[in-house]
């Protein structure tokens, strides 16, 4: 079953700058906020992008591979106590 769709046509300006319709965006997207474009066969998906306010730390391949080396050992663990 297909849904339908109620969409706007809106005009491509120069340089491919189109306006988003406010009925559309509202609910969606801040003012100054950060969107992803992607292309889905012939069609464009844009999508709101959430950003935090705090930093992350990044961890190396070899802190991830630490990581998953060292959970494998303890599922092992648990399992072979019967705690999972």
């Amino acid at each position: 079953m297909q849904t339908a769709t109620h969409g706007e046509i809106i005009k491509l300006r120069p340089r491919g700058v189109f306006t988003i319709p406010k009925r559309l965006r509202s609910g969606l997207f801040d003012e100054d906020s950060l969107a992803r474009i992607r292309r889905v066969g012939r069609k464009l998906v844009i999508e709101p992008i959430r950003t935090i306010s705090y930093p992350v730390r990044s961890y190396t391949n070899a802190e991830i591979n630490d990581f998953f080396d060292l959970d494998e050992k303890e599922t092992k663990n648990l399992k072979d106590k019967g705690l999972i």
